[in-house]
């Protein structure tokens, strides 16, 4: 699943949890430079959603209050 968000692509990869549930990883990337290389990072979280949908929709919205600067100590600007 991915979306559009200012100057990045979010793609959102949930994965299903050892109880049934799902959590996410998702990855922010940006071309950048002349030479229009993708720059990739990506964030997970460890908390568990109830379907598939929902674990793909928060890691969209995790992503997006990142590159939003919401999230204390997380940037799409610092090594991983």
């Amino acid at each position: 699943m991915g979306f559009f968000y200012k100057t990045y692509l979010l793609r959102s990869k949930s994965q299903p949890s050892e109880t049934d549930r799902w959590t996410f990883e998702v990855a922010v990337i940006r071309k950048s430079g002349r030479d229009g290389e993708a720059k990739e990072k990506t964030f997970s979280s460890e908390k568990t959603f109830a379907s598939k949908e929902l674990a793909d929709m928060e890691g969209i919205i995790y992503a997006r209050k990142i590159i939003d600067g919401e999230i204390e100590g997380l940037s799409i600007d610092e090594p991983n």
